[in-house]
């Protein structure tokens, strides 16, 4: 999933290989300590009939709500399935977790990082074994996608290597996932969303998308 054609990438060190795509703008004070927008419960909230296709998956545009499960039709390069995604919570860190990443602007520096968790499930019957597959991303308040920070090695309020996770990923599996997002000063992520693989790229309401 790419959005090169709004963000900027940065590559960053240390110790590790890290890109950053930054989007969103505006001023604000600095960030509290790391708080968090928790699931109300874990059961399934029924999707209109409109928004649910013939098999069960949810189409694209459709809204659940945070810590309830949706049923989505997975296609990445050369796999197609059926995953089901809870985001379980989305939690706000502090501006100090970034202060050991070298490369970053002054800008970049101001952003408040949020840590989307999820848990992601083979609910097909396809193996996915070695699949890529992207997981849910940060919603800003304005309906836009919160910059996404990609970590590959160790980040320690955040870590998800995605390759580990899905080295047996059998019909029934299951794995959790975090994934780092920021938001520049005066921005708020107060949801997620999943797009591509299945679902349009652009805009993030074509996706699938979790508000508390």
């Amino acid at each position: 999933m790419s959005y090169g054609f709004r963000t900027t990438a940065f590559a960053l060190s240390i110790g590790l290989a890290l890109t950053l795509a930054a989007c969103g703008s505006g001023d604000g004070p600095s960030s509290p300590a790391r708080t968090s927008v928790a699931a109300p419960s874990t059961s399934t909230t029924p999707s209109p009939a409109s928004s649910t296709n013939a098999g069960g998956t949810l189409k694209g545009g459709a809204k659940v709500e945070l810590g309830h499960p949706a049923l989505l039709t997975y296609e990445g390069a050369s796999d197609k399935g059926i995953l089901q995604v809870t985001v379980t919570r989305i939690e706000k860190g502090s501006r100090a977790d970034l202060k050991g990443l070298s490369g970053l602007s002054k800008d970049q520096l101001r952003a408040t990082p949020y840590y989307v968790r999820s848990v992601i499930k083979n609910a097909g019957t396809t193996d996915l074994s070695h699949a890529f597959i992207e997981p849910p991303t940060g919603l800003l308040k304005d309906g836009t996608e919160a910059g996404k920070l990609v970590v590959f090695g160790g980040f320690g309020p955040c870590d998800s290597p995605a390759k580990a996770k899905t080295d047996h990923f059998g019909p029934g599996a299951s794995y959790e996932y975090c994934a780092p997002v920021l938001a520049d000063p005066g921005t708020t992520v107060t949801g997620a969303v999943w797009t591509g693989q299945g679902y349009a790229d652009f805009p993030p309401s074509a996706g699938v998308s979790w508000m508390p």
